[in-house]
This record gives C-alpha cells, structure tokens and sequence, in this order.
C-alpha cells in the first residue's frame, strides 16, 4: 500500500478515529482506546478508505436513519503504523 493513494485528510481521519493526538506515545508505542467514526450518511472520504481496505463500515442503527460506522482495519493500521512510526495495539 502506497501513502500517495491516501490523502492527509484521510489519514488525519483514521488518526482520529483511533484517537491517536501524540500524547500517548511511549517506547513507539500506542495503544488505540476506540475505533470507529460516525456519521449520519455515507461519507465519500472514508468510503475511498473501504475501497483501498484501510477501513471497514457499517450501518449504525443508533445514529438515525442512514448512519455510518466506518473503523480503521487492519491494514489501515499497519498504515498508521509506517506514518507515525509506532507500533499501534487496540485496548
């Protein structure tokens, strides 16, 4: 996976999603305290996001009628990873 196929404001996106603001990095090391971002719709950013297999998304029922969960997967992880240079683990 190429960084030219994603833009800054998709990776600022997945950064927010994991809640990933700098603070918290330690030994290269961080640990993601959620991962997912709502929507009341779907959002053409992070559906390009899907498309490259960076994120997974999902309807969410509690968001109204056409709300969108949309998560950081695996292999946007590992992206997240090259970029920031730190190892990224779920809590």
């Amino acid at each position: 996976m190429s960084c030219d196929e994603v833009n800054l404001k998709q990776i600022n996106n997945m950064k927010h999603c994991i809640g990933f603001k700098g603070e918290g990095v330690k030994r290269k090391k961080y640990v993601a305290y959620r991962n997912y971002y709502t929507t009341n719709g779907d959002d053409a950013s992070w559906d390009s996001l899907v498309g490259l297999g960076l994120a997974r998304k999902r309807d969410f029922s509690m968001g109204g009628s056409n709300a969108k969960c949309y998560s950081v997967s695996k292999r946007g992880i590992e992206l997240l990873e090259r970029l920031l240079e730190c190892k990224i683990t779920e809590d």
